[in-house]
């Protein structure tokens, strides 16, 4: 696992772990926006890399939950597509 999918886990569990704090604290504030911004990007490109991720091998489910957790670093470590703008 590479260290970007390590630090958006890490990001991930502060932002879950927000929702267990008291609702005073600035940090569960932050925590709570965090997870919130997280929620929206990640189901966003789950939606604008759809295609790429029914075309890829292995089950959708399991591609769209990595895309949704770690985005765009789980699509770029999907094999290349053939025929796209590298190939002779």
């Amino acid at each position: 696992m590479g260290t970007a999918r390590v630090l958006i886990g890490i990001v991930w569990i502060l932002g879950i772990a927000s929702f267990f704090v008291a609702t005073e604290s600035a940090a569960a504030g932050t925590g709570r926006l965090v997870f919130s911004i997280l929620v929206v990007v990640h189901a966003i490109e789950c939606v604008v890399f759809l295609p790429r991720l029914r075309r890829a091998p292995g089950t959708l489910a399991i591609h769209l939950w990595r895309t949704f957790v770690f985005g765009v670093f789980h699509v770029r470590d999907l094999e290349p597509e053939a025929g796209g703008a590298g190939s002779a």
